[in-house]
């Protein structure tokens, strides 16, 4: 596994603790007092582990190996093209289903437009690191049938 994949597998694991530990804090503020003040903050405190992911699993698998390359490059690329997609398909139909569901006499609370970044920020993050799985995924079954490699690559990290 790569640096790329250690890092998606990452930002899905502290997005799905994320969405669990704010959820458990959220129901039981809700039934101690009524609100929740405290889960925004364990929402903001986990999320912002994902700031450490570009710092993680730099160092190559074996002395003098490659990080990464121009093809794990190319995935990253196409991963967030794709995650930029999805997110405009996405956020397009959800405010269709707003307006339906609101109507048009009515508006939209303040706090509707934070937690909307945040949303956006966090699928766009989910949806990049899923890509970027899904993609190395393809070019590894793609290499299965194709056969093993030739001595001279065999070992190294691409």
């Amino acid at each position: 596994m790569n640096r790329y994949q250690k890092i998606a597998w990452f930002n899905l694991a502290v997005m799905a603790s994320t969405v669990i530990a704010t959820a458990i804090t959220m129901a039981v503020e809700f039934h101690l007092r009524g609100y929740s003040t405290l889960s925004s903050w364990v929402f903001v405190g986990f999320l912002a582990l994902l700031k450490f992911s570009r710092f993680l699993f730099k160092k190559p698998q074996n002395p003098g190996g490659v990080v990464t390359d121009e093809r794990d490059e190319l995935i990253v690329k196409k991963a967030v093209a794709q995650a930029w997609m999805a997110f405009w398909w996405v956020f397009v139909a959800l405010c269709f289903v707003a307006f339906l569901a609101i109507g048009p006499r009515n508006s939209v609370p303040t706090i509707t437009l934070p937690l909307i970044v945040i949303a956006a920020g966090m699928f766009l993050k989910a949806a990049c690191s899923v890509a970027i799985l899904v993609q190395y995924g393809r070019v590894e079954s793609e290499s299965q049938r194709r056969g093993p490699e030739p001595p001279a690559l065999r070992g190294q990290d691409r």
